[in-house]
């Protein structure tokens, strides 16, 4: 066992405490760096989402508004922008006033809609299936139609069903969230 009082052991360990205090502060500085560096991507991350639900929700609307004109145009546009029933427009606006319907949310989720030009709104309504399409990050069709079989195989729209059935009462998501 070494001399604690031997005065080449008192200089080892003191080189050594020195190095490792040196080796210590290096990683403290290397990790303040690299706080540095996770707090500008975050800003950056939070920006980009800022930017993206912007342009999701002013392109949301703008296919909105484009869509409540249409009424002439080629056979093919016809068959995609017919007009809406009675039902589907009764239908609609109980999904627009929905807050379990998210039109910005929607596009980016499902990013064909705005390649269609159609109305988000409009394309849930009509295709909440093949493949399932929720309408916000906080209504899951799959999971409805799991637990409501019936709503599939009757072809009905899932949010449509949920909205108008008294389990729809006070909910803010589906399936519930835990609380």
């Amino acid at each position: 066992m070494p001399d604690p009082t031997d005065s080449d052991e008192i200089a080892r360990l003191t080189a050594e405490l020195a190095t490792a205090r040196s080796e210590l502060a290096a990683l403290r500085a290397e990790k303040e760096t690299w706080a540095e560096k996770e707090i500008k991507i975050r800003v950056d991350r939070d920006r980009a989402i800022k930017a993206a639900d912007e342009f999701a929700t002013a392109l949301a609307a703008r296919l909105r508004i484009e869509n409540a004109g249409l009424g002439k145009g080629t056979k093919i546009l016809r068959q995609r922008f017919r007009p809406l029933s009675r039902t589907e427009a009764v239908h609609l606006e109980l999904i627009r006033s929905s807050q379990l319907f998210d039109a910005a949310w929607y596009i980016r989720a499902h990013p064909d809609v705005a390649h269609l030009g159609m109305d988000p709104a409009v394309h849930f309504l009509r295709h909440p299936y093949d493949p399932f399409r929720s309408p916000s990050e906080h209504f899951n069709i799959a999971q409805y139609c799991a637990d409501h079989p019936d709503v599939f195989a009757d072809r009905v729209n899932p949010l449509v069903h949920f909205l108008l059935s008294p389990e729809s009462r006070g909910a803010d998501s589906y399936p519930p969230r835990r609380r």
